[in-house]
C-alpha cells in the first residue's frame, strides 16, 4: 500500500441538527481522497458523528473538527479531534433517560483504537479525540 504524505483538514461546523451528518459527509470524501478502505471510512464516520453530536448536545457553540492521517508502521490511522466551547451544564446533570446517557462514549470506545479528552489551551472548552486504525 502506498500512503499519501501526512495530511490534515480542520473544519468549523455550526451547532445545528445537521452538523453530525455534515461531518460524516466530509469524513467520507476526505478518507476516500486519502485512499482508505470503506470499512475504515465507515467506522471513522460513526466516531466523528458521535463526537460532533456530543459536542453539540453538551457544549457551547464553536465546534471545530480536525482530521489527521497518521502514518503508524505500515497501516495508516485517522485521528479525529472535535473541539468545543466548553460545557453548557454540569456533567452530573442527568435529567436524561439513563439508557441514553454515555452511549456515545461506548460507541467511540468500541470503534477507536485510542480515545480521550483534554482541555483546550487556546480558549475555554475541550478537545475530544479518537484514533481509528484499520482492523
Amino acid at each position: 500500500m502506498t500512503l499519501p504524505p501526512a495530511r490534515s483538514l480542520t473544519w468549523s461546523l455550526p451547532c445545528t441538527a445537521d452538523a453530525p451528518a455534515r461531518a460524516r459527509q466530509i469524513t467520507r470524501h476526505l478518507l476516500h481522497d486519502w485512499g482508505l478502505t470503506d470499512e475504515h471510512t465507515c467506522r471513522t464516520e460513526a466516531v466523528v458523528a458521535e463526537l460532533v453530536s456530543n459536542a453539540i448536545s453538551h457544549a457551547r457553540p464553536g465546534v471545530r473538527v480536525t482530521w489527521r492521517l497518521v502514518r503508524d508502521a505500515e497501516q495508516p490511522s485517522v485521528r479525529v479531534e472535535v473541539a468545543d466551547g466548553g460545557p453548557t451544564r454540569s456533567p452530573a446533570d442527568t435529567d436524561r433517560d439513563p439508557d441514553e446517557h454515555g452511549r456515545g462514549r461506548r460507541i467511540v470506545a468500541s470503534l477507536a483504537s485510542r480515545w480521550g479528552t483534554s482541555r483546550r489551551r487556546d480558549r475555554p472548552g475541550y478537545i475530544h479525540w479518537a484514533q481509528i486504525s484499520p482492523d
